[in-house]
């Protein structure tokens, strides 16, 4: 007798390594879009220390040596331009970085870099020189650092 079809046993074996084929997918996308996920938020955390340093090397520079003022155990920094007061602080509670944006009061601070963890200013007053370490964290558990020197103008 000539039967055409498939039998209960050939349809669940079938079907068997359908499910498995799903999972093993299932599981490759899973894992894809979490390495995405972290590698995007890595990036977003490097952008924002790179801003940073950046705001803050550009400001300083343009300090007048003798009014860099460190403060708060070097987690803020206060100093006098041409263009007027300054300063930058670290916001642990935000974990954000903040600039002053008043003109002389320094009691009006915004914040401009978010995902910080830590923040150290330093200066050395006979090298003119103001030493800023960075630490972020984007809720990932890896702490990224950037650092940078910053060698003010004397003499203008």
């Amino acid at each position: 007798m000539n039967q055409r079809g498939f039998t209960l046993v050939e349809i669940i074996i079938a079907l068997t390594i359908l499910s498995i084929l799903f999972i093993v997918i299932s599981y490759i996308q899973a894992r894809g879009a979490a390495s995405y996920a972290a590698t995007s938020q890595s990036v977003e955390v490097q952008e924002s220390l790179r801003i940073a340093l950046n705001k803050m090397s550009r400001e300083l520079k343009g300090a007048q040596a003798g009014s860099i003022e460190i403060e708060d155990d070097g987690q803020k920094i206060l100093f006098s331009s041409a263009e007027g007061n300054g300063g930058f602080r670290y916001d642990a509670a935000g974990q954000e970085l903040e600039t002053d944006v008043s003109e002389n009061i320094r009691e009006s601070w915004q914040p401009f870099a978010s995902n910080i963890c830590e923040v150290s200013f330093q200066y050395d007053p006979n090298l003119y020189f103001v030493d800023i370490v960075i630490k972020g964290d984007g809720g990932s558990g890896v702490v990224q650092e950037a650092a940078t020197g910053v060698s003010l103008v004397v003499g203008r």
